[in-house]
């Protein structure tokens, strides 16, 4: 089977695989839900009822303590919401006479107020089931009376909901309680049903995934209640009634990932535009709303959360969207802590990776990836971004290791194995030069003074073409910042003009560039005629981000000539410095005793 074959086989399984899934979630949606929600309340309260269980209490003790606490204060957040908002709705039509007279103070023409009312007329005459036209005269009217309904028809209207939640959250409840019972029962039982051969990566999964989620919850259950009770009470000074109503909705809807901040914010600010008189209240109103946003998402959530929970923005609004769809109201209480697990999953799971790499906030692309695909792209300015970003960060040596380079060596195996061509190839690499040459121009870094430098000349030779060649040319910016005089000759010349180069220059230390994959060969002949016709100055060599066992190669190279190999350029830089070392130390020397001679002559 070819590997394309493969990948499209493997995409069919991944997609029929998710496929059932979903419809698992779907069909079981009466069983999978409770439990769902049993693990969100075992996640936020296994830290409390831990917590008990070290100060010495016993199994039994700590988790009823911790569900009877949890549960109760749900109860009555629900108990005192439910009677506050009985209460709004018999006030209703209080309201309505002030929010007619705004409406005409706001609308400021009889058109507008016309197209309100011509609007109202069809709403109301849609929602009564009249024509829009009247019946002909001829048409007897036949009214359709139907019998009052039974008891078990209401039972089942009214009752029958409540019964249905009832049951789901005393499901919940009593799994929540085995689960905080048994949790590492449970533990372990997913570790060993995950496989022993795969505990480190088990145990390692489960950590993170809990670590996360009880943070998430009890940071953001901590940030909801305390911007609950200051809504609350500013709400209750300002003079909005039913305050505990929209201080409660407002610790229940900020759970709900970006929306649910709005909807709570939205019930407080249409109360009081109906309440109040002028438009002071509701200018109150949104003002405390939006400064107690700001303190928690400015101050509150970066000091608490201290890191994100590893879902990006996008995926978390994508997920919200599913698990509503898929499992109601529920699903988006149910959104996050879900969206985080799966990313956890897709991060210790192989087979699952593609879950961490669809929801997860981490960069899916190294730097260096994203810069040669930028290249790849054409897309010079976004590269110079890249580029410039690391620079601002890194020395520029670790950016020639961590990003340029990286990216020469994957053009140069891109153009070998044939995926790009050869004018592609040049193009890329020209690109790479003048990016590289306007961040010299730019200055990066300050020269040496010139106190510390030394009248010592580093050539560069490239071993074969121009990828070589950029790469020896970008090596003269740091050696010359270093204080060592540096220069590079061109790809362009033959290995003979090149040994001549040296004759005339009489460098103190020769380095060769050599880019793989094709370098060692180049490397090594040019190695071999240098040492051969000067045998006593110092051959570093270079092969730029080499990868995998270098035995083999530095021993081929060091048998050629070559003192010293390497790979990087901040590591040249370094053996460049050892190998001039005596040559430094006589100069300076040579500095020393100047004025002595002259003082005697």
């Amino acid at each position: 089977m070819s590997p394309r074959q493969h990948t499209t086989q493997h995409i069919g399984w991944m997609l029929l695989t998710l496929v059932a899934v979903v419809t698992v979630l779907n069909v079981a949606e009466d069983v999978l839900m409770p439990v769902a929600l049993a693990i969100l309340f075992t996640f936020l309260l296994a830290p409390l009822a831990s917590r008990l269980e070290r100060w010495g209490c016993s199994r039994g003790v700590s988790v009823a303590l911790t569900t009877a606490v949890a549960f109760t204060i749900v109860g009555a957040l629900i108990y005192a919401v439910a009677a506050q908002f009985l209460g709004f709705v018999e006030d209703l039509p209080l309201y309505r006479d002030n929010l007619e007279s705004k409406f005409r103070a706001l609308s400021g023409s009889v058109g507008l107020e016309r197209s309100a009312e011509v609007v109202k007329e069809l709403t109301e005459e849609f929602m009564n089931g009249t024509a829009a036209t009247p019946p002909a005269p001829d048409v007897a009217r036949v009214q359709v009376i139907e019998p009052p309904p039974t008891a078990l028809q209401l039972f089942r209207e009214y009752v029958g909901p409540l019964v249905s939640l009832a049951a789901t959250a005393g499901v919940a409840v009593v799994f929540v309680i085995f689960m905080l019972w048994q949790r590492e029962d449970l533990r372990d039982r997913v570790v060993r049903l995950l496989g022993p051969r795969e505990m480190h990566t088990t145990v390692l999964a489960l950590d993170d995934a809990a670590q996360r989620v009880s943070r998430y919850l009890l940071m953001q259950t901590l940030i909801n209640t305390i911007q609950g009770s200051v809504v609350a009470a500013g709400l209750y000074l300002i003079g909005v009634p039913d305050a505990i109503l929209w201080g409660g909705l407002t610790i229940v809807l900020r759970f709900i990932p970006y929306l649910g901040p709005v909807l709570a914010a939205a019930g407080p600010i249409a109360v009081s535009i109906a309440v109040f008189d002028g438009w002071g209240g509701p200018l109150a109103t949104l003002a405390l709303i939006l400064t107690l946003e700001l303190i928690s998402n400015n101050l509150l959530e970066p000091r608490l959360y201290g890191a994100s929970v590893g879902v990006s923005a996008f995926a978390l609004i994508v997920a919200t969207v599913f698990w509503t769809w898929l499992w109601g109201v529920p699903g988006l209480f149910l959104a996050t802590p879900l969206t985080v697990c799966l990313v956890v999953m897709g991060k210790y799971i192989p087979r699952l990776e593609f879950m961490s790499v669809l929801l997860s906030d981490q960069p899916v692309l190294a730097p260096h990836e994203r810069f040669y695909q930028r290249l790849l792209a054409e897309d010079a300015e976004e590269a110079a971004e890249v580029l410039d970003d690391a620079i601002e960060t890194e020395p520029l040596a670790t950016v020639y290791d961590t990003l340029v380079f990286p990216a020469l060596r994957a053009v140069e195996h891109d153009h070998d194995r044939g995926a790009i061509d050869a004018a592609k190839r040049l193009s890329i690499i020209d690109c790479i030069g003048e990016l590289v040459l306007a961040v010299h121009d730019a200055g990066a870094a300050e020269p040496a003074p010139i106190a510390h430098r030394v009248p010592l000349l580093v050539l560069w030779l490239p071993a074969a073409d121009r990828a070589d060649e950029l790469a020896a040319r970008m090596m003269i910016d740091p050696l010359t910042r270093a204080g060592i005089d540096a220069r590079a000759v061109s790809a362009t010349a033959l290995k003979a003009e090149m040994l001549d180069v040296v004759e005339a220059e009489r460098p103190d230390a020769i380095c060769i560039s050599a880019m793989p994959p094709a370098a060692v060969l180049h490397a090594r002949y040019l190695c071999k005629r240098l040492r051969t016709r000067f045998p006593g100055v110092p051959i570093l060599v270079g092969l730029w981000d080499a990868r995998g066992d270098l035995r083999k190669a530095t021993d081929r190279l060091t048998s050629a000539g070559a003192n010293e190999v390497v790979t990087t350029a901040s590591a040249a830089i370094e053996q460049i410095g050892r190998l001039l070392q005596p040559a430094i130390q006589g100069v300076r020397a040579e500095a020393a005793d100047a004025p002595v001679e002259q003082s005697a002559a």
